[in-house]
């Protein structure tokens, strides 16, 4: 299956998106948000757990793509809710970094292009 040498770029990719939800919960004007900002950074720490424990494991790997998934919807959420434009980079670049560690691991399951 894969190494962590293999999953780096998806570990790196969640670090940055980590960084940035960090970021967003620092920013918000709106203290409402917070559960939903935690509820992400829960998501963010399983599908790390994932990446942890794939190995072998195409059952682990399909669960970490799955909290992947969900963390996306999250992100679309708090993004069309979103009051401030310049908020809106800090978005995107989870979206990527999603994109990132989605497909290095779609990578290590042989099935990347």
């Amino acid at each position: 299956m894969a190494s962590n040498d293999a999953l780096e770029p998806a570990f790196k990719a969640l670090d940055d998106c980590e960084d940035a939800l960090r970021q967003l919960d620092a920013t918000c004007c709106e203290p409402g948000r917070s559960p939903r900002m935690k509820a992400l950074a829960d998501t963010l720490a399983a599908a790390r757990a994932g990446l942890h424990d794939m190995g072998h494991d195409p059952v682990v790997a399909e669960a970490a793509l799955d909290h992947l998934e969900d963390a996306g919807a999250q992100i679309g959420r708090l993004q069309v809710t979103c009051c401030a434009l310049s908020r809106m980079p800090l978005y995107a670049r989870q979206l990527e970094n999603l994109t990132t560690a989605q497909r290095t691991i779609n990578g290590a399951l042989g099935r990347g292009h």
